[in-house]
């Protein structure tokens, strides 16, 4: 038995695999950019922390934790946060 297959000029085939990939590395990308342009309040940051303001406050004070200011408005980057996090379970040897 012989099949023929016509497709439009335009038409090119990939793989069920690569195809995976592709949407694989768009969606990484997409998720980078929400991450990189999330900026968060303090009390947004206790709320994806799950501590306390006055938590994230001190540890602010102590510099603990990575944050900005411009004037007297301290805001948190939340890629920022998730990389601290990954650190900081290293260091406890958290997997």
């Amino acid at each position: 038995m012989n099949f023929k297959i016509e497709l439009p000029e335009d038409t090119f085939m990939v793989t069920r695999d690569d195809l995976k990939e592709v949407i694989k590395v768009l969606m990484d990308e997409i998720q980078k950019d929400i991450d990189n342009t999330q900026i968060m309040t303090i009390k947004e940051t206790s709320e994806f922390l799950k501590v306390s303001v006055p938590t994230v406050r001190k540890m602010i004070d102590n510099k603990e934790i990575p944050f900005f200011q411009r004037g007297q408005v301290i805001r948190l980057n939340r890629s920022d946060l998730k990389e601290w996090l990954r650190k900081e379970m290293r260091k406890e040897g958290v997997q």
